[in-house]
């Protein structure tokens, strides 16, 4: 299994901004109700091996390739398993939000 980090959800959404990370929200269908993560890629957790798993075509349009930074807001119990079956996909440069979905909504606000 591979090893991910969190990052905060300043950093996450200043490093969205500068094009240099997709945010990844993996919240379940239900959670998704308290908002939304502008600019993030909707991928229920469910469907993270078969949305990530590279195909003749590639990945999603947003990854460029398996070194982009990939920050992933969940619920806080699986972020960071999510996270990591995502960079147990081969993507190297994979972290999940601190404080998940709430700090993101705060770190907006600022």
């Amino acid at each position: 299994m591979s090893v991910v980090n969190s990052i905060t959800a300043t950093d996450a959404m200043q490093h969205c901004a500068h094009d240099h990370a997709v945010i990844v929200d993996a919240r379940p269908q239900v959670m998704r109700h308290q908002g939304s993560v502008p600019g993030a890629v909707v991928v229920d957790p469910t469907e993270v091996r078969s949305r990530f798993t590279p195909t003749p075509s590639g990945t999603f349009p947003m990854v460029r390739d398996r070194d982009t930074e990939i920050a992933v807001v969940s619920v806080r119990s699986q972020a960071s398993v999510i996270a990591e079956e995502i960079a147990d996909l081969g993507y190297t440069n994979v972290h999940y939000v601190d404080g998940g979905y709430s700090a993101m909504r705060t770190a907006t606000q600022q």
